[in-house]
């Protein structure tokens, strides 16, 4: 904690650059109180340690969710100075009393006004939920940043994203961002765009700037491209299915299950099971997964010149979800959105690719069968094919 009130009600930072000296004099004559819960606080100066606020031992602050690191105390101060040093009037630590909470950082800009949560530790998902929720019904826009030790890089443009982690994940002008900050190296973060291959792994774009280097802009408005990622995702898309049939447990997987009681190999899916789509974030499951039991309830019971009505593929997705075959995500910073969007865009898709053909907002109508190749090394040849000639098409169905 870098902010105390003194006794007399009157609002104490210590980052506002007075010297040790006189720190250690006004901590002589005054008592201060944490903002939050009121308890008497201690100001501590070491000589190894940011200097803060901190509650006895014996204190329990319902708002303290986890005791500050030097990392994170580190981190938000220099944010803090980034703002500041862009002439943002910035605020450390103002508690608020209507929405009974305390940003690390608050601040206006344009009219519109911010909330920064640095985050270096894991809190539970329905605080994260509710604090987000009580920013947005303020009027406030919650900023929340990742420490960097929290982004585990597997390989090259691929990046394991926790559960934890997709709470951070924003939607701006359609385009998914995480932020994140390493105070050690003062590097700003972003990783662009959120395209899940499993429930971990996500295809994402890093860009890396030093703070010093970055603006205000590259935090509230970043600027994401397109990016390629069709061979990275038909790699690792391969690499699912291996480690699904080499899983011990394998021969209790129901999806695995339910593929045999079919008659199907995972090895021999036709390619159009398992497309990357915009809104793929709010599906756990892997769309190979999903998009797969959509084919076994619904597109392989029809064929080419029947129609299908929308509300039957909605209700075979549901029906799916209640019985926990398919998972969702709860993305609270992403704002707008939910699985059901997921859904639309891979129906749509289906469209531009020419198995389907939109006839009005309610129906389809199926205008070519799913085919299965008979052999591993026919399917290989037939997914080339198919990401050679819809490579585009799948790429606009994610950057919207």
């Amino acid at each position: 904690m870098l902010v105390a009130n003194k006794l007399n009600g009157e609002v104490f930072s210590l980052a506002n650059g007075v010297t040790k000296e006189e720190l250690e004099k006004v901590r002589s004559r005054e008592k201060f109180f944490c903002p939050e819960c009121g308890d008497e606080v201690i100001m501590k100066l070491g000589n190894k340690k940011i200097w803060h606020f901190s509650h006895t031992a014996s204190g329990s602050c319902q708002y303290e969710y986890d005791r500050e690191s030097e990392y994170h105390l580190s981190g938000k101060l220099k944010l803090y100075d980034w703002l500041k040093k862009q002439g943002i009037p910035a605020e450390l630590e103002k508690f608020d009393q209507q929405m009974r909470q305390k940003p690390d950082i608050a601040f206006d800009w344009n009219g519109q006004k911010y909330a920064i949560e640095f985050q270096c530790s894991v809190i539970p998902a329905d605080i994260f939920d509710k604090r987000t929720k009580t920013y947005y019904a303020h009027g406030v826009i919650p900023i929340w940043i990742a420490a960097e030790n929290l982004i585990k890089r597997k390989s090259h443009m691929v990046v394991s994203v926790n559960q934890f982690l997709y709470l951070y994940l924003r939607k701006h002008h359609q385009a998914w961002n995480i932020p994140a900050f390493c105070p050690i190296s003062g590097q700003l973060i972003n990783l662009f765009g959120s395209i899940p291959i499993s429930t971990r792994k996500t295809i994402t774009k890093l860009e890396v700037k030093s703070l010093r280097n970055s603006s205000i802009e590259d935090l509230l408005n970043p600027k994401s491209k397109p990016f390629p990622f069709i061979k990275i995702w038909q790699t690792e898309n391969q690499k699912l299915k291996s480690r699904y049939l080499m899983n011990p447990g394998a021969w209790q997987n129901r999806f695995l299950k339910e593929l045999y009681r079919n008659r199907l190999s995972l090895l021999t899916l036709s390619p159009v099971l398992g497309l990357p789509v915009h809104s793929s974030p709010y599906i756990e499951t892997p769309s190979l997964i999903w998009q797969t039991y959509l084919y076994l309830d619904v597109f392989r019971h029809h064929k080419a010149g029947d129609f299908i009505h929308y509300a039957k593929i909605k209700t075979a997705f549901a029906d799916r979800i209640n019985i926990g075959d398919i998972k969702l995500r709860i993305l609270p910073a992403a704002g707008q959105g939910d699985a059901w969007v997921a859904l639309a865009e891979y129906v749509f898709l289906l469209t531009r690719i020419g198995y389907l053909e939109k006839i009005d907002t309610r129906t389809v109508k199926m205008l070519k069968v799913i085919q299965f190749p008979s052999s591993i090394n026919s399917q290989m040849e037939a997914e080339a094919d198919f990401f050679a000639e819809y490579e585009n098409k799948i790429v606009q169905s994610v950057f919207q």
